[in-house]
């Protein structure tokens, strides 16, 4: 099976910064129209033509990329509720944009892993995260009937899925291809603490 990571179009978090909507409330930003088109010229590109299956983040930004994508390739959609973004409080709670903003920073610096220094000990850490990813995915992995899999989610989520904590910045819409090496980790590992 090939399996591709697209990273959502570029969002917008106006409307949930102006509601003052806060922790999981936060995440609930759309595409702007230059997301719009991100996503748009995404589909054209012929490594996901072929797609079977687009899988997608429960979140707006890469719920609505994957629409796009889906609508112009003409493949179905379904979601992975597991694929949402990384939590910068593992319980859920609020947390301002600022907030959210330095943990990930913090998360960044220490390639997912909590040290005793940090000045927020609650973000999901990199084996957490790849965890929950990984469940996520493991059924369409498991099917026999999919060639082609596309994964629409998040920078984080793509870091999680090929275990790399400390990856750069991802672009909006980029696409990475998972080895056959990353394939079987995640067909393998075994389950993390």
């Amino acid at each position: 099976m090939t399996v591709y990571l697209m990273r959502h179009g570029e969002p917008t978090y106006r409307d949930t910064v102006a509601l003052g909507l806060p922790g999981m409330g936060a995440e609930l930003g759309q595409l702007t129209p230059e997301g719009i088109q991100q996503a748009e010229e995404a589909a054209k590109d012929p490594r996901i033509q072929k797609t079977d299956l687009i899988v997608s983040s429960p979140y707006p930004r890469a719920l609505q990329t994957a629409a796009i994508v889906s609508r112009r390739i003409d493949r179905p959609l379904e979601i992975a509720v597991g694929l949402y973004e990384w939590l910068p409080r593992t319980d859920y709670s609020a947390a301002s944009h600022a907030d959210i903003k330095e943990s990930w920073h913090e998360y960044m610096r220490n390639a997912g892993v909590h040290t005793p220094q940090d000045r927020f000990p609650d973000w999901e850490t990199h084996a957490s995260m790849r965890k929950r990813a990984r469940e996520a995915i493991l059924p369409y992995l498991a099917r026999t009937d999919l060639e082609t899999l596309l994964i629409v989610c998040h920078g984080g989520i793509m870091r999680a899925l090929t275990d790399q904590p400390s990856l750069p910045k991802i672009r909006f819409c980029e696409i990475m291809e998972l080895t056959p090496e990353m394939i079987r980790a995640l067909n393998t590992q075994e389950s993390e603490g």
